[in-house]
């Protein structure tokens, strides 16, 4: 296969006429850890870019006509997959060719999965796919040149590494930002942030109430995230820091040994949760009945509105026997649901909500299919409409 350098000094393989790309939905903090822990989901999204004659977007699933879809004739678009998109081969020294770009949502949006991380992360990884260009995905710390670029492209983007990482690694990831965000080319190799994988513990289960799509959109502005951080103080007592600091330390080591008993004090916060909690009336009744049902910890996902419960399934075992020891996270979800309808009557749009019960996921965003293949000896998969 043959191979050009572009002015980056990046090796470029030939040009793609269409990729598919998968990418989960992710939950950041995961209660004291701000900015800095990040999970990935068993939910995902699916990405299909095919080189065409115009530019055309289209939604599936999840935020069908709550996403802007106008796409200018030069790729001009406010859909983070097609700004991604055009970043991908910009950064490959190209322009982005026309596109017909296709987006197959099952992860909530704007409800603190990480819907826009996974739209970064699969319009990056699509773009370079599509332009035909590795970049490296680990870090080096031998290596001259920028280590980890595909992190720190997401992180340009996202603003925070802490929700992106886990969209490009999976698992959970400890993600340290070094750097202020600076987006002038050329870049000198500067590392934006780095990001550690944290052991997973086996049997671990999720359970996540997501309010209602028409609540999501109508709380917050379409900037939810600076809207969210805006009710953070700039300063904050040094008790409510030593907490934080003495939480993650223990959710980190927590998640080393398998501890989850640990989890309901490692998963606690002072940060971001309680001021949160002023316009999220369901955050501290759901997170306190989640727990005395029998869930390891509780917290509020990312920014939220999204609250999410730790819970241990079956693991190993056949359909069966997980179906009848899932009745823990059942359970949780009843006391979790009863505690959402108790709130008064100025609370009622927080009730009409969705449960999902799922698990971490180990793989983050991936190829799925490709033409032609990303290897001469690369097997074919299919896509979910069928084979490519």
């Amino acid at each position: 296969m043959k191979r050009v350098r572009s002015k980056g000094g990046m090796e470029v393989k030939c040009p793609r006429n269409r990729v598919v790309v998968r990418v989960p939905a992710t939950t950041a903090n995961m209660g004291p850890g701000f900015d800095a822990l990040g999970m990935g989901i068993d939910i995902w999204n699916e990405i299909s870019v095919e080189r065409a004659g115009s530019f055309s977007i289209e939604t599936e699933g999840e935020g069908v006509g709550a996403i802007p879809e106008e796409v200018g004739p030069n790729g001009e678009s406010k859909h983070t997959v097609m700004v991604a998109l055009k970043r991908a081969f910009e950064y490959a020294g190209e322009t982005l060719p026309p596109v017909r770009v296709c987006c197959r949502n099952r992860v909530p949006v704007c409800s603190g999965f990480g819907s826009s991380s996974a739209a970064i992360v699969g319009g990056l990884v699509a773009g370079l796919a599509l332009a035909g260009t590795e970049v490296r995905a680990g870090y080096d710390p031998n290596q001259s040149q920028l280590p980890e670029e595909l992190l720190q492209l997401a992180t340009e983007m996202e603003g925070h590494p802490d929700n992106v990482s886990p969209a490009i690694y999976g698992g959970i990831q400890l993600s340290v930002q070094l750097c202020a965000i600076a987006t002038a080319e050329p870049r000198e190799n500067p590392q934006l942030a780095l990001s550690r994988r944290v052991p997973t513990p086996e049997g671990m289960r999720l359970v996540a109430y997501v309010p209602s799509e028409k609540t999501r959109f109508s709380f917050a502005s379409k900037d939810k995230t600076t809207e969210m951080r805006a009710l953070l103080p700039a300063t904050i007592p040094r008790a409510d820091a030593v907490f934080n600091i003495q939480r993650t330390a223990l959710l980190i080591d927590a998640l080393h040994h398998g501890d989850l008993s640990m989890l309901k004090y490692a998963t606690e916060d002072m940060l971001h949760q309680p001021q949160r909690a002023t316009i999220y009336p369901h955050l501290i009744p759901m997170v306190r009945a989640a727990v005395t049902a029998g869930a390891h910890g509780a917290f509020l996902s990312g920014a939220g509105p999204t609250v999410l419960a730790i819970c241990s399934g079956a693991t190993g075992a056949d359909i069966f026997t997980q179906a009848r020891e899932e009745r823990q996270e059942m359970k949780v979800a009843e006391a979790m649901r009863s505690a959402v309808n108790a709130l008064p009557a100025k609370a009622d749009q927080w009730k009409d909500g969705k449960f999902y019960i799922c698990s971490p996921c180990m793989q983050g965003a991936h190829v799925v299919a490709a033409d032609p293949p990303l290897s001469d000896t690369m097997a074919t998969f299919g896509t979910l409409d069928g084979m490519l």
